[in-house]
């Protein structure tokens, strides 16, 4: 249990159902509190039980997912690598060789290789996205951002609390770009 990371990758096999469904649940607990993205070691055409299940929690917008791997990121900044997989264990490892970050392994099962019924699939996924939406809650607890601070009337500190947030979001927003475009002409001018 810890304080909220600034930058969150979850990583999986494909990207195209834990590691999304990961990065959309911590997106509606935390809002713009703290980066998030989703990655697999390979890709794979995103699924649409992912969609279906994240929908019933009234969470939108999966339909535009683009799978991606960790090549196609731009960003190496993460302050923290959630792998889903033991395959995304591994290569977030390596990844850390030339990143500081921490790694933590939720290993998940993927509901993708459950076979039966629509609704038995279904089952699979919703366990999948209850048990995620725990892990989440377990490892950076709500709770701890929403108390104010002595003194200060509840109103005026969450509303000192979002100005700073969100402050501190485009800070680091803009170090993050600016670390990837350095990056990018280093392996340019490497090539």
């Amino acid at each position: 249990m810890g304080k909220l990371p600034s930058a969150v990758l979850f990583a999986c096999s494909a990207n195209a159902v834990r590691s999304p469904m990961a990065a959309a649940l911590f997106r509606r607990s935390f809002g713009g509190r703290a980066y998030v993205d989703s990655v697999g070691v390979r890709t794979e055409a995103a699924d649409p039980f992912v969609g279906a299940v994240l929908a019933e929690l009234g969470i939108g917008g999966f339909d535009g997912h683009q799978p991606k791997s960790f090549e196609d990121l731009h960003d190496g900044n993460f302050e923290v690598i959630v792998a889903l997989s033991r395959e995304a264990h591994d290569r977030a490892l390596e990844f850390t060789r030339t990143n500081a970050c921490e790694v933590l392994f939720w290993p998940a099962e993927d509901p993708a290789e459950v076979e039966g019924s629509r609704e038995t699939r279904l089952d699979a996924y919703r366990r999948l996205r209850d048990d995620l939406a725990t892990r989440i809650a377990r490892e950076w607890p709500d709770d701890a951002f929403a108390r104010p601070e002595p003194g200060i009337p509840e109103e005026t500190a969450a509303s000192l609390t979002g100005d700073r947030r969100t402050r501190g979001m485009k800070i680091r927003r803009c170090g993050r770009d600016l670390w990837s475009r350095v990056r990018v002409t280093l392996r340019r001018l490497r090539h």
